[in-house]
């Protein structure tokens, strides 16, 4: 699951086919149409390991710690995640 995390008024959201944006509008990007590829512009791209999260979500307990799940930086150049212009 590719995010976008806005260093400006700190909103963290998931991108869809269909442009998406911050609250200030200071970051906004989309998935392409083939579903892996994406572009952004502004923001800093994150990425979910999706089956970690996927498993931390079906381990959710009921009270007590959460559990982990796999999330990092996307690199600032990356063949997936074009950043726009």
């Amino acid at each position: 699951m590719k995010l976008l995390f806005c260093k400006h008024c700190a909103d963290v959201f998931s991108l869809t086919f269909k442009e998406r944006s911050c609250s200030c509008k200071a970051a906004r990007g989309a998935y392409e149409p083939d579903g892996v590829n994406a572009w952004h512009k502004g923001g800093i791209p994150l990425r979910f390991n999706n089956m970690s999260f996927v498993n931390a979500l079906s381990l959710q307990p009921e009270k007590g710690k959460g559990y982990r799940f796999e999330a990092f930086v996307i690199p600032k150049q990356c063949n997936t995640f074009l950043e726009k212009e």
